[in-house]
């Protein structure tokens, strides 16, 4: 049987953090009390590294918690091969910066076709730049990741698509983030994506959305983790049944984010104790 590691994506405490509403050490002794213990940061360029983000790593090396993944954000498309080769070393920086915190895999997100570019043939772009990036990575100790984008349903967001892009790029360094939530903008299921990525799983995203209201623009709207459509229940038990070893990390979307994550932990806990 598989012990559940939990971590938190940061991202949605950028806005408290940075305005000081929300100090890493609070939040991080939160996380920890939860039963949390490990994290996932954005990386950030080294001219644009936030006040916060010492505190937050001397605070988790204090509690000893570990840095599960780091998200690098980037488009390895671009619009032309100058775009791509700077894409490409903004991706090996943000390596660097993950082994130096003892991170074992990054989630490369962001990309998208260029200008009148296909879905298609930017899916073959997009493979060749993560051979290279996952090439540069080889030997750091960083496995390099995508997942299923939810902010282009059509371009990697699919089991299908992303399978298509990781199988192209063929390059052993190259494995997947499995987000139970964004392949519902994509008209597919975690339940039906798991069987074709199972092999390929490197790192577990979990969240939950609910159907938006009618008339508002928005398919799906983030909710409290459980209590949406996202599978949450089946992906667990599908993540737990293949005796994975890796972290499952909560992805909140209701503000304030703390007692959110607080409680998704704990949902997600009870949850993986029964399936």
């Amino acid at each position: 049987m598989s012990d559940l590691r939990q971590s938190v994506m940061l991202f949605p405490f950028h806005k408290q953090l940075a305005d000081g509403t929300l100090s890493p050490g609070d939040m991080l002794r939160e996380f920890h009390e939860a039963g949390v213990t490990g994290l996932e940061p954005s990386v950030f360029r080294r001219s644009e590294t936030p006040s916060w983000w010492g505190d937050l790593v001397s605070g988790a090396k204090d509690l000893g918690m570990e840095f599960a993944c780091c998200v690098i954000s980037c488009n390895l498309v671009g619009e032309s091969e100058a775009d791509r080769q700077a894409a490409l070393d903004w991706v090996a920086q943000g390596v660097e910066i993950s082994a130096s915190l003892g991170c074992p895999t990054v989630l490369v997100a962001g990309s998208r076709p260029a200008p009148g570019m296909s879905n298609e043939e930017g899916r073959k772009v997009l493979a060749g730049a993560l051979a290279k990036a996952a090439e540069r990575a080889q030997g750091s100790g960083v496995t390099v990741t995508i997942e299923d984008f939810g902010v282009y349903p059509e371009f990697t967001c699919s089991s299908e698509h992303v399978l298509e892009v990781v199988q192209a790029a063929a390059h052993p360094n190259l494995k997947v983030t499995f987000d139970n939530g964004n392949f519902l903008f994509a008209d597919d299921t975690p339940v039906q994506a798991f069987p074709r990525l199972k092999e390929l799983i490197r790192h577990v995203h979990i969240k939950d959305f609910a159907p938006g209201e009618p008339g508002s623009g928005r398919r799906w709207v983030g909710t409290a983790i459980g209590s949406g459509q996202a599978m949450v229940r089946e992906s667990l038990a599908l993540v737990k049944g293949m005796e994975y070893k890796g972290w499952v990390s909560l992805e909140v979307s209701i503000a304030p984010p703390l007692p959110e994550a607080v409680q998704a932990a704990k949902v997600v806990r009870d949850l993986w104790a029964e399936v």
